[in-house]
């Protein structure tokens, strides 16, 4: 049986007060992202690590934990904290990262988010933002999904043009489907079983489950 992957939890200024996932199941360590330190704090985590600039946190929560590892950066820099973050946990080794965020925040942080995504699956990781009933991630040339029959299934491709082999247990099935990156076909499909697989066999494509 293969060693299981070192995951990293990283606790944005825009986590929710619950993930899809169950912040009660992580496992693996907890890092704070910025002002994500609040977060930690009223959750009742344990941070492993707080990084950031530090620029939006409140000052007396930080000083509540004065033995916990922290990488400050300067507040004049090319990237948001959370790919500072991110960048980080691939110089440690992380092979999984899940980025805790409700994406309800501005526009741009959220497409930022997406970009950071697919810095990390270009790099070979498995990650993923997860919200309060959303999960987003890049499909991978197989991908099982595992979710609720009933739940949402949004594909969209971020290449040209995504071609699909095959998928099963899915309302709208994709075999030989081709999304094109103009269009918005890809969107509210219906998971039948708690287990669909999706092959596709070119393009970069953004998926997003909606819990319902």
């Amino acid at each position: 049986m293969p060693p299981a992957k070192r995951q990293a939890w990283l606790i944005t200024n825009h986590a929710p007060s619950q993930i899809v996932s169950g912040y009660e199941n992580i496992a693996g360590e907890i890092f704070a992202v910025d002002k994500g330190l609040e977060w930690v704090h009223r959750l009742g985590l344990t941070p492993a690590l707080i990084i950031g600039d530090l620029d939006s946190l409140d000052p007396k929560v930080l000083a509540l934990y004065p033995d916990t590892p922290l990488i400050r950066y300067k507040s004049e820099k090319n990237e948001t904290d959370t790919e500072l973050a991110i960048t980080w946990c691939l110089s440690q080794g992380y092979q999984k990262i899940i980025i805790c965020n409700d994406m309800q925040g501005r526009f741009d942080h959220s497409a930022a988010l997406i970009q950071n995504l697919i810095m990390g699956h270009q790099q070979g990781l498995s990650i993923r933002i997860e919200s309060e009933s959303q999960s987003c991630f890049f499909l991978e040339p197989e991908t099982t999904i595992q979710a609720r029959p009933g739940d949402l299934l949004s594909l969209i491709s971020y290449s040209e043009t995504s071609h699909f082999a095959s998928s099963t247990a899915l309302q709208y099935p994709l075999t030989d489907l081709v999304l094109h990156q103009q269009q918005s076909r890809g969107i509210s499909n219906v998971l039948l079983a708690d287990k669909c697989l999706i092959k596709l066999d070119s393009g970069l494509v953004l998926a997003v489950v909606t819990s319902h």
